[in-house]
């Protein structure tokens, strides 16, 4: 591998001092988790200050993460007014922030500000290493918090922060150094994944940057920065960003807007296509819509109906009239993998609302798997759902409303059994004007934390779908057995 160096690396405290509390605005302070309703519990509600006078905001809770026993959500401020680039007053503020929950019993702090021109961190992931660059095997596993952006939109780079938990601060440095050549979403880094090439036995990191491509870096506990990245990608989708990261069977798999591509490894690796949906955009739907659509989402690996293999699982977005579609790739001994559909959301969404639905989109990031020792794995994705007819009726949130209807106000969530049928949830249960519009749910994690709050789940989200939202970013919890049972 063919390796930048990173001369320096910005140490960023973990309290976030990038003048992000100077001005922070008259709130109250941040709550510890309190019980809702349906036994549901809001666990944060932006707009408030955290015990170190930090103000926690933002449009959108993007991901949250389990890591080394507490819980880190990332929180973007996408169209939230208080970013300089919505009308905010201060350059300085209201950008992408990571929060962090050390208990269930306390109220979330700021472990990171990204600072200026980073608006939302499209990437949280925990990751864990098993061997070192040189494919040897670590004393111990190293387990890292990685968090990235790009550079306003694009032309200043993509940045990495990764958590240094014994100090616990995060250290700056670079993934794409100067522009990329592309702009806006087209820079989106939204996956991360840690795969075992089989060829050379080493633990691989591959993150995905927009349509620049998917770049790996390998594991040196040696360097001040542990991480050495490719100068050059290792694939690149032909014009929709990558989405999907997902390892089935010790395969490496990544999708892009229409394609899904099994990596096979060795020295010199390459990729084969195993999908490929492009016949089926929608025609009508232009590119900048379709990308920010993102065409496949949620790639993830299930068990499937062939003895000792996995499936994949994806929804298939393919055009502004999107129907949240499930499709199921199987593989087959000969090589070609079927495709399986397995449920439209919308057509549950309709029938549990009663209003017809026009699009929705969902498994922003995946979907989850739930295990439940009596009903077996189950696999969460939220989703969101545009109701057609009046703007004004009860159920639309009041500022995602245009002429035909708008985005329901409250949270829905699909859940497949272990049996493949599919039914939705709601954050809250159902929801009734005056309630906290809520919209979707982009991310889930179970909890990191033991006692009573062992096995409960946590979720978190809001889309702005190009409206103006500030403050409406939110994380909510409930216990296994209540979310499977609504």
């Amino acid at each position: 591998m063919v390796v930048r160096r990173r001369l320096t690396a910005i140490v960023l405290l973990a309290t976030g001092l990038l003048g992000a509390c100077s001005d922070a605005p008259a709130a109250p302070p941040c709550q510890p988790s309190a019980e809702a309703e349906s036994g549901w519990a809001s666990s944060f509600v932006a707009g408030c200050l955290d015990r170190n006078g930090h103000y926690l905001g933002g449009s959108q809770t993007m991901h949250l993460v389990a890591h080394k026993g507490q819980l880190y959500a990332a929180i973007g401020y996408w169209e939230d007014a208080r970013n300089v680039w919505y009308g905010g007053p201060n350059p300085a503020t209201g950008w992408g922030q990571i929060l962090r929950l050390s208990a269930p019993g306390a109220p979330w702090v700021v472990d990171l500000e990204l600072g200026p021109r980073h608006l939302r961190p499209e990437l949280l992931t925990s990751v864990t290493f098993t061997t070192d660059a040189a494919g040897r095997t670590l004393p111990e596993p190293a387990t890292v918090l990685l968090a990235a952006a790009y550079d306003g939109s694009g032309e200043s780079g993509i940045h990495l922060f990764r958590r240094d938990d014994a100090t616990g601060t995060w250290v700056r440095s670079e993934i794409v150094r100067g522009s990329t050549g592309h702009r806006g979403e087209d820079n989106s880094v939204r996956k991360a994944i840690v795969h075992r090439d089989r060829v050379t036995g080493r633990d691989d990191l591959f993150l995905s940057v927009g349509v620049v491509g998917l770049f790996r870096a390998d594991y040196d506990p040696g360097r001040p920065e542990v991480l050495a990245w490719s100068d050059t990608p290792e694939y690149v989708p032909t014009s929709t960003r990558i989405l999907g990261l997902t390892e089935a069977d010790g395969s490496l798999f990544v999708s892009d807007g229409s394609h899904v591509m099994r990596r096979i490894d060795g020295a010199v690796p390459r990729y084969e296509e195993i999908a490929d949906f492009t016949g089926e955009i929608d025609p009508a739907t232009p590119r900048k819509a379709f990308s920010a659509i993102g065409g496949i989402r949620g790639l993830t690996a299930i068990p499937g109906p062939v003895a000792g293999r996995q499936s994949l699982l994806l929804m298939w977005n393919p055009g502004s009239r999107s129907r949240g579609c499930v499709i199921r790739l199987d593989p087959t001994p000969q090589g070609p993998w079927l495709r399986r559909p397995e449920v439209c959301l919308a057509d549950l969404a309709a029938r549990r609302l009663g209003v017809p639905v026009g699009y929705m989109l969902g498994a922003y990031n995946g979907f989850i798997p739930l295990a439940d020792r009596d009903s077996g794995t189950a696999y969460f994705t939220g989703i969101e759902a545009f109701l057609v007819g009046p703007p004004t009726q009860p159920l639309i949130a009041y500022n995602q409303r245009k002429a035909g209807g708008g985005f329901y106000a409250g949270a829905l969530y699909a859940l497949r059994d272990p049996h493949g049928h599919w039914r939705l949830g709601e954050v809250n249960g159902r929801f009734d004007p005056g309630r906290r519009e809520l919209v979707s749910i982009y991310t889930a994690a179970i909890s990191p934390f033991g006692g009573s709050d062992a096995g409960r789940v946590y979720v978190g989200g809001y889309d702005p779908n190009d409206f103006p939202s500030t403050d409406t970013a939110w994380i909510a919890s409930a216990e296994l057995r209540t979310l499977l049972a609504h």
